[in-house]
């Protein structure tokens, strides 16, 4: 979390606990002494509490509290290509990849699975850029791929660089680059909130319209 959200969460803690205590004082027409202005304070601060527990774990995704925050909500099933300049053994490139990331993020972390018919990758460091001032949204990540059934092949990973683009549907473009010494570009569209966790259960998912 940045110095300027905290900075933002301190500030908005601090004046919610001092109206909440204020008008608990007026509405039970409590007399302003110690005893009365020390509970009042512990009940602004305890629902301030109650407040940002329920922001952090479910209100950052609704429309009008999102605005705290600069943070969009990525969860959920997209769905596009892959274009790579990876070449057969004839030297051929192929063709358009069927392609799928799906992202499960929280407040405070985001992660990143993709699925083609032959590939499962993860992330393992994920960075969620964002500038207000100019409406940049972009995320990057590094990502290995899940598993190898054989002991020698090397392991691939690789940098996904996205930008998140507000349109209907929303989209995900970009480029990705591997160990492998390949390269090439992304571009997904958000078909789902629901979580899949393979290339068929995620084709089946778009499929049914989401």
């Amino acid at each position: 979390m940045k110095k300027d959200e905290l900075k933002l969460i301190m500030t908005i803690s601090i004046t919610m606990a001092v109206v909440i205590g204020c008008i608990y004082i007026i509405i039970l027409n409590k007399k302003l002494d110690l005893f009365n202005i020390i509970r009042a304070i512990s009940f602004g601060i305890t629902i301030t509490t109650f407040f940002w527990t329920f922001y952090f774990s479910y209100g950052w995704k609704l429309f009008l509290l999102n605005r705290i925050f600069y943070r969009p909500n990525l969860n959920g099933t997209w769905s596009g290509v892959l274009k790579s300049d990876w070449k057969n053994k004839n030297g051929e490139k192929i063709g358009d990849i069927e392609f799928y990331i799906v992202i499960r993020q929280s407040f405070l972390r985001i992660h990143f699975t993709t699925f083609t018919k032959s590939f499962i990758g993860t992330s393992y460091s994920e960075t969620l850029s964002l500038k207000k001032e100019t409406g940049l949204k972009n995320v990057a990540y590094l990502y290995r791929k899940e598993s190898s059934q054989d002991d020698n092949e090397i392991l691939q990973e690789g940098a996904t660089e996205l930008r998140l683009i507000n349109s209907e549907p929303r989209k995900l473009e970009g480029k990705y680059w591997s160990n492998q010494k390949t390269k090439g570009k992304i571009n997904v569209t958000f078909i789902s909130e629901n979580i899949v966790d393979s290339f068929n259960d995620a084709k089946l998912l778009e499929n049914n319209g989401g």
